[in-house]
């Protein structure tokens, strides 16, 4: 009865506890580490990093320090330090379903070293909520840029607002503006003058457009406006198509008369009319004109693996809510009017994509590291190192794929002076790891500390973090706030 009692005040404690911020130091010395320098791909080694006040004070061989007894000092020996990485594409507040507790949330993002999001829809007020509560103090989590509520064509929804004329399109744009979103994020729905009408008032209100291209408007278009990323290679198979024109009337056409079949088929006449000459035009159009990809390989390939080999093999299952389970249990088989193969079909989606984002690459095209996670199967936190692996599979090297999370997030949103390096004056959001990522990106896993606005989390307060996170999932691990429209 005993042994019960206190098991069950241990589990109630994990439950009733928040993530808090580690006690302020006078100063914390990282000594004798490698730092990988994100500007360059090269290792600087046996250096000694000093972390004042939350930001990196010195970097130098050696540094003379006190010896007050609120300083940590911390052996980097054989180590190497990282920025804190960026999951650039998120819904940490509802999107794809309910909220995440974000005694969950937090901790699988901090204890794989992201330190940085930016959410790409869903409930605003809990956004902001939940960004307040980071800034304060009062509980340890990410840094968040955010959009809030998309705009897209239709009904209203949870996490939408419906715009169908040009004039609804704006308004929602000073709208949010007047909310201080960060950018403004539009969906497939759109008809054109409605889309170029936002885009027009969110470059009147310099606020950034990103998203997905509408089915209304071609990539080249977009690109052309002034759209800033686009989200999943949304549009990008139609417009390396030799018959991109024809293709996109056949599958307007079918989306109007609501005809699956045919849409599904237009979509894979796609992959067999993809013209490399056409698609290399297509990048380099995007690169002049900065058009930043987020193209969440990590979603196509959860889209294109059958459900019961991700349910078996994924041990991180253990940190999905208990109440979202069912949404992530194994998809019942595509009706056969639609394709005889689906599942093969997406994967053949999934296997071009790959190649695509290699060779955007290679035409210089800005690539941005980012997941889609809580979609099923999507795992937040750990799938940000699988979306850094395939990357790699693409034709990244380790160094390219590590500064789609770290330099390139800085660089997209204009604070260079802030994040994405380490160097002196730089906020102090740092990853120690046991492996050099520049030899072999999956070293992005072996996290040895993770640094948060200057105060340390050593392996055992991230294992703890994840205990608890499990504890609360299982527990249900939705948020009690959600569902604002």
């Amino acid at each position: 009865m005993r042994v019960v009692l206190l098991g069950f005040l241990s589990l109630t404690t994990i439950l009733a506890a928040q993530i808090k911020p580690q006690a302020a130091r006078n100063l914390l010395v990282i000594t004798n580490v490698n730092v990988v320098n994100t500007r360059t791909g090269t290792i600087e080694p046996n250096l000694t990093v000093v972390i004042k006040n939350g930001r990196i004070a010195s970097i130098a061989k050696l540094a003379l320090i006190g010896g007050s007894p609120r300083d940590l000092i911390v052996n980097g020996s054989g180590k190497y330090l990282i920025p804190g990485l960026w999951d650039m594409h998120v819904h940490s507040a509802g999107g794809p379903g309910a909220p995440w507790d974000a005694k969950i949330l937090f901790p699988l993002y901090i204890a794989n070293g992201i330190t940085g999001i930016r959410d790409m829809g869903g409930d605003l007020a809990l956004l902001q909520q939940r960004r307040k509560q980071i800034e304060s103090g009062e509980i340890v989590g990410p840094r968040m840029f955010f959009a809030g509520p998309f705009l897209d064509g239709g009904k209203p929804g949870d996490y939408k607002i419906a715009v169908n004329t040009p004039e609804e399109g704006r308004a929602a744009v000073d709208l949010l503006k007047s909310k201080h979103v960060d950018f403004i994020k539009v969906l497939s729905q759109l008809s054109r003058d409605t889309y170029f009408a936002i885009a027009d008032q969110a470059k009147k209100d310099k606020l950034p457009l990103v998203g997905h291209v509408p089915r209304t408007v071609s990539v080249a278009e977009a690109s052309a406006v002034g759209q800033k990323s686009v989200e999943h290679l949304s549009g990008v198979l139609e417009a390396c198509s030799r018959d991109e024109i024809a293709l996109r009337k056949v599958r307007l056409a079918a989306l109007d008369n609501g005809d699956a079949k045919a849409y599904h088929e237009s979509g894979m006449q796609t992959l067999a009319t993809y013209d490399p000459d056409k698609a290399w035009h297509l990048f380099g159009q995007l690169t002049d004109n900065v058009t930043w990809q987020v193209p969440t390989l990590v979603w196509w390939r959860a889209q294109a693996s059958t459900a019961e080999s991700v349910v078996a093999s994924d041990a991180s299952l253990r940190f999905v809510p208990a109440d979202a389970r069912k949404e992530w249990e194994p998809a019942k088989p595509a009706e056969q009017a639609v394709a005889e193969d689906p599942a093969a079909d997406v994967k053949k989606v999934f296997a071009q994509y790959i190649t695509i984002t290699g060779s955007m690459r290679k035409a210089g095209n800005y690539i941005l590291a980012g997941t889609d996670s809580p979609d099923p199967h999507v795992m937040p936190g750990f799938s940000l190192h699988d979306e850094l692996e395939l990357l790699v599979q693409s034709g990244f090297t380790p160094f390219q794929a590590l500064q789609s999370a770290t330099f390139y997030p800085a660089l997209f949103f204009a604070q260079l002076n802030h994040y994405g390096v380490v160097e002196p004056t730089r906020q102090a959001d740092l990853v120690l790891l046991d492996g050099d990522p520049l030899q072999d990106i999956r070293n992005t896993r072996k996290i040895s500390a993770v640094v948060m606005d200057g105060r340390y989390y050593s392996r055992a307060i991230l294992d703890r973090m994840l205990v608890q996170a499990a504890a609360v999932a299982e527990n249900s691990g939705l948020s009690p706030v959600s569902g604002a429209k």
